[in-house]
């Protein structure tokens, strides 16, 4: 079987492997689709200590699906077309021997690459519901990677007064437009702060969501965003790992943190599938690039310098 591992920074190889046996009360996916995700780019792109390379084989990818070719579990037959949330985040290999509570049954029809995006919409769901009610609210989504663009979508199923979406690339921000967004800032080119305050006609956000993370900077710029009592949720993951937050900023303004990591796969995974099949959120737009897994070494290079106008990478086996 294809499997990829990242050997040192910007070099990711792939290799074969022997497919693993199938356990009791286990099933064997082989997988179709595998997804590049934002929070995979800093493994390849960034500098780890030496003694982290390389990393596991198939690591860390997590969105992919597939078919199972055999199972000794009642509740799934070979031939059923699934979505795997891998445990071991080693989704960047082809076979998979995988515990049933892990899967995602898919429907036998439809495009796999717009099913795939299952995974992540239910990751963004989750953070969705932990959050106030978005009716008749203004939110402001930051970072319009495939995660922000998500946000964007969900969120105008809800009937807030206004979603506006920031990012530094314009066709982020014209794919945000697309997918509902009814402002769009972006903040090289712009004073953020006071574009979310006309926008929002000097109340500012009552809900902003941070779907970039990475730096403090734009944890920062998050709580300018939001008013008195208002609510700031992180989705993105921080690199810093002791950030420098400007706690007199979210101290005066008594602002509410909400954070959301992964999601329930009993839950959030089911309601995600449901909005792709009605069509209630159109994922599309995400999908900019499909390659084979082969050039899995292009596909990171191309995500990182984003390049092409990029948002979401699909790998097919």
């Amino acid at each position: 079987m294809k499997s990829a591992k990242i050997i040192s920074p910007r070099t990711i190889e792939v290799t074969e492997e022997n497919i693993p046996a199938v356990g009791d009360d286990k099933v064997l996916v082989r997988l179709q689709r595998a997804a590049l995700c934002g929070s995979d780019l800093p493994y390849f792109s960034n500098s780890f200590n030496p003694a982290s390379y390389p990393f596991p084989a198939g690591y860390p990818g997590h969105e992919c699906m597939g078919v199972v070719e055999e199972s000794k579990s009642g509740f799934y037959r070979p031939g059923d077309r699934v979505m795997y949330y891998p445990p071991r985040l080693d989704a960047y290999k082809e076979y998979h021997v995988a515990d049933p509570g892990r899967l995602q049954k898919l429907p036998a029809n439809g495009d796999a690459n717009i099913l795939l995006m299952t995974q992540l919409l239910g990751a963004v769901s989750h953070c969705v519901f932990r959050l106030d009610s978005p009716y008749n609210k203004n939110v402001v989504v930051v970072g319009l990677g495939p995660v922000g663009l998500l946000f964007v979508s969900l969120l105008k199923n809800l009937s807030p007064l206004s979603v506006t979406a920031v990012d530094i690339l314009d066709y982020r921000l014209d794919a945000a437009r697309r997918m509902g967004a009814d402002h769009l800032v972006n903040p090289s080119k712009t004073k953020a702060v006071k574009a979310i305050g006309e926008i929002t006609s000097g109340n500012m956000a009552d809900i902003v969501i941070d779907a970039y993370g990475q730096e403090s900077s734009v944890i920062n710029t998050c709580f300018e965003f939001a008013r008195h009592n208002g609510q700031v949720a992180f989705f993105g993951i921080c690199l810093e790992e002791a950030p420098r937050l400007n706690f007199n900023e979210f101290f005066r303004k008594e602002l509410r943190m909400v954070a959301s990591v992964g999601p329930d796969l009993s839950i959030d995974y089911p309601f995600a599938l449901s909005m792709i099949e009605r069509n209630a959120v159109d994922v599309s737009p995400l999908i900019t690039h499909v390659m084979p897994f082969d050039d899995i070494q292009k596909a990171f290079d191309r995500a990182v310098s984003r390049e092409d106008g990029v948002i979401k990478i699909v790998l097919e086996f």
